[in-house]
C-alpha cells in the first residue's frame, strides 16, 4: 500500500478573505481511481496544486510517488503532437507514447500534425496519453472532460478505468461512474472519502444530509433555548452588580457594604461563568451545523410567445473558414421543447446556437424566427469576464437583488461579491452567466455548454429548475445524465456533417 498523507493542511491565497483549507487531514491510497468532487470554490484545483508542489501550505503532505499534473503547460503548440507529448513525458520512448495514443484512437498521422491544428478533444487525449506513458508517477487530472464530446468522454472514461491509481477532478456524473472506484468530497468543513462510484456517494450524501437536516432542527432549538438562557443570566448579572450601589435609605445604617459588595462580586463571577459555559455550548452546537450542504431552489419565469412555433431551420448549413461544416440541418423549436444539439467537436454546434440568437454569420439557409421572440443566451466561453461584480450587473441591466440571491442559492459566498471577476474560479464565472440568464424573462433560452466547470450540486439544481419551470430551450451539453433528465429531443449533427 502506497499512502498519500495530508495532515493538518491550512492554506489561503495571498490577500484572500479566508482560508481555502483549515486543518485538512485525510489518508489516500495512490492505487485508487479516485474522483475528487465538491462545490465550486471549495478548493479542488488548489488541492491538486498543493499535491503537485506548485503551492505551499502549513501542515504536511507526504507523496510516495512523484506527482504530475494534467493539463500540461504547452510551450510550443506549433510543434508536432508527438514532439509536444515527448516534452510532456521526457525520457519516455516514442513507441510507448504511440501505444498510449492508440488506446485513445489517436493515429500516427494525427501525431505528426502540428499540435495547434488538433481539435481541443484531440489535444486532451494526447496529453492524457503522455501523462500515463510516464512511469513511477502519480497523475493529478483536473477536469479533462471540458473539451470532449459525448463519444470522447466515454472513450476517455473507459481508458481511465483501465488505469491503476490517479486523482481526478470532474463534475460529469456519468463519466465518474464509468471510471472511478473511490470518491473524495470536499465538504464545508471536512473531507470525506468513500468507496464506490458517484452514484454510491450521492446516495450516502442524500442519506447523511437528510439525517443532518433533522439533527440541525433540534440543534437550532437548543441554540435558541441556550441563547434565551444566556440573556436571562446576563440580566441577572446586571441586577446583582447594580445591587451594590442601591441600598434603601432605611437599611443604609445597618447595611454592611463590604458584605454586600463581596456577595455581589461572587454572584457576578458565578453569573459570568454560567454565561461563558452557555456561549461555549452555543458555539459547539453551531459548529455541528457547518458541514451540511444546502442545495437551494432556483426559480425561472419564462415568457410564453403567442405563436406555438418559436423558430425553424429548414435546409440550414454551417460554413466558415471557406468550407461547409454541415448541411441539410432541420430544427423545429416549438413552445416547451428542450432540444439538445449533439455531435463531435467541430460539428458546428456553437455556430448554430449563435445563429439562432442572430449573432455570427456561419449559420445559413432558411432560418425562420417568430416576430418579437426574446432570447436569453449563455455563451460557452467566460474569457471575456473582467472587472467588478457591480459593473457586470450594470452592464447586463439585471436586478441586483435577484441576481445576488440566485448566486447565493448556488453556494456563491457573499465574500466573493467584493472580488474582481478575473479572480473567480471557472465554475464561479459560469455561475455568473447562468444567474444573468435566470434573471432574464425570455421566450427561448439558448445555452452553450452551461455545465462546463459547474459543480455537481449546481447541475442537480439546474435539472430541478428546468423540470419545474419547463422553459423552451436549445442547448449544447455533453453531460449524459443531465441530457437524459431534462431534454425532450436531441439532434445529432453528425448526421448532417459534410463528408
Amino acid at each position: 500500500m502506497a499512502l498519500m498523507l495530508i495532515n493538518q493542511v491550512t492554506f489561503a491565497y495571498e490577500g484572500s478573505y479566508d482560508d481555502v483549507f483549515t486543518g485538512l487531514t485525510c489518508q489516500l491510497d495512490t492505487r485508487w481511481r479516485l474522483g475528487l468532487i465538491g462545490r465550486n470554490g471549495r478548493g479542488k484545483t488548489t488541492l491538486l496544486r498543493l499535491l503537485a508542489g506548485e503551492l505551499h501550505a502549513q501542515g504536511s503532505i507526504t507523496m510516495p510517488l512523484a506527482p504530475v499534473m494534467f493539463p500540461f503547460p504547452i510551450i510550443n503548440a506549433e510543434q508536432s503532437a508527438m514532439a509536444v507529448m515527448l516534452a510532456c513525458a521526457p525520457q519516455t520512448p516514442a513507441w510507448q507514447l504511440e501505444l498510449e495514443a492508440s488506446l485513445l484512437n489517436i493515429g500516427e498521422e494525427t501525431l505528426q500534425r502540428p499540435y495547434a491544428t488538433l481539435s481541443r478533444g484531440e489535444q486532451t487525449k494526447a496529453q492524457l496519453a503522455a501523462l500515463f506513458a510516464r512511469e513511477d508517477t502519480y497523475p493529478l487530472i483536473d477536469e479533462p472532460t471540458n473539451h470532449l464530446d459525448l463519444t470522447g468522454r466515454e472513450m476517455v472514461a473507459d481508458y481511465l478505468a483501465g488505469k491503476d491509481g490517479f486523482l481526478l477532478v470532474s463534475h460529469d456524473r456519468a463519466f465518474l461512474n464509468r471510471c472511478i472506484d473511490h470518491t473524495l468530497s470536499l465538504n464545508r468543513t471536512t473531507a470525506m472519502v468513500q468507496r464506490g462510484d458517484f452514484d454510491l456517494w450521492e446516495r450516502e450524501f442524500t442519506r447523511k444530509n437528510e439525517s443532518e437536516q433533522a439533527r440541525n432542527q433540534q440543534i437550532q432549538k437548543d441554540v435558541a433555548r441556550l441563547t434565551q438562557s444566556a440573556r436571562q443570566k446576563a440580566e441577572w448579572s446586571k441586577r446583582t452588580e447594580k445591587a451594590k450601589y442601591h441600598v434603601k435609605p432605611s437599611e443604609a445604617a445597618v447595611a454592611d457594604r463590604g458584605y454586600i459588595g463581596a456577595r455581589a462580586a461572587a454572584m457576578m463571577k458565578r453569573s459570568l461563568n454560567v454565561q461563558a459555559r452557555i456561549d461555549r455550548q452555543i458555539e459547539e452546537k453551531r459548529t455541528l451545523m457547518q458541514d451540511l450542504e444546502r442545495v437551494g431552489e432556483l426559480k425561472l419565469f419564462p415568457l410564453e410567445h403567442p405563436k406555438r412555433q418559436y423558430m425553424e431551420v429548414v435546409d440550414g448549413f454551417v460554413r466558415y473558414d471557406g468550407r461547409t461544416i454541415c448541411e441539410g440541418i432541420q430544427i423545429n423549436v416549438t413552445r416547451g421543447a428542450r432540444i439538445a444539439l449533439m455531435g463531435r467537436n467541430g460539428a458546428g454546434k456553437s455556430s448554430i446556437l449563435r445563429g439562432l440568437c442572430g449573432a455570427g454569420n456561419a449559420l445559413m439557409g432558411d432560418v425562420r424566427i417568430a416576430s418579437g421572440l426574446k432570447v436569453s443566451y449563455v455563451p460557452q466561453s467566460t474569457d471575456h469576464l473582467r472587472g467588478s461584480l457591480r459593473s457586470f450587473i450594470q452592464e447586463n441591466d439585471v436586478d441586483e437583488t435577484l441576481f445576488k440571491a440566485i448566486l447565493r442559492n448556488m453556494d456563491f459566498g457573499r465574500e466573493q461579491f467584493d472580488k474582481a471577476i478575473e479572480h473567480y474560479s471557472e465554475g464561479q464565472k459560469k455561475k455568473l452567466m447562468l444567474a444573468r440568464s435566470l434573471c432574464e424573462q425570455a421566450h427561448l433560452y439558448v445555452w452553450d455548454e452551461p455545465l462546463n466547470y459547474l459543480d455537481v450540486f449546481s447541475r442537480m439544481q439546474l435539472e430541478t429548475l428546468i423540470l419545474s419551470a419547463s422553459p423552451t430551450m436549445v442547448l449544447v451539453e455533453h453531460d449524459r445524465a443531465f441530457l437524459d433528465r431534462v431534454c425532450t429531443q436531441t439532434i445529432d449533427l453528425d448526421g448532417f456533417t459534410k463528408s
